[in-house]
Parts: C-alpha cells; structure tokens; sequence
C-alpha cells in the first residue's frame, strides 16, 4: 500500500496525469454487460445489497469516464473523481 502511495506521489511530481485507458473502459463494460445478464435470470442471489452498489457505481462512471482524461489534474486528483468510484467497484466485486 505505501508503495502505491510512492508511486503515485512520484507520477504527480513528474507531471504524469493518471489517465483512463481504452482497457479500464472495456472492463467497466463487461462488469455492466455481465451484471445485466445476472438481472435477466430471475434467480434471487447473494449479495442483493453489493449489486445495487455496484449499478450506483456503474451510473456515476458512466457520466465520468468519458469526461475524465479532458479535466485539469486538480480535477482528476479530486475526491469525487472517477477513481473513488473505480475503488468502490472493485472492492464490491471482491
């Protein structure tokens, strides 16, 4: 964890900005698609709650994702940013 917290501090230093990739996109679709096809088997399932989490998720990065890489770095650094929502979607999915 401290690792990450180095890097991403010496990314910042440098000037890197964390950008979303055409991969990370893809990845946010096919977590969609397959959450779609759950909803369309009426089987009840665990994790009810975690799956109302995740379409929340779902909802925000859809509005974020294809806005994010054209924002100053203040606002891709911020806490509403695309990458909370990132997190919170992949600790649900754990």
């Amino acid at each position: 964890m401290h690792c990450a917290a180095a890097l991403t501090i010496g990314r910042r230093a440098m000037d890197f900005k964390e950008r979303v990739t055409e991969e990370l996109k893809e990845l946010v679709a096919q977590i969609k698609q397959n959450l779609a096809q759950k909803v369309k088997s009426n089987t009840p399932g665990e994790g009810e709650g975690m799956t109302r989490g995740v379409r929340a998720c779902l909802r925000r990065l859809d509005r974020k994702l294809p806005l994010h890489n054209g924002l100053a770095l203040r606002q891709q650094e911020a806490y509403t940013s695309v990458w909370r929502d990132l997190k919170l979607l992949a600790l649900s999915l754990r």
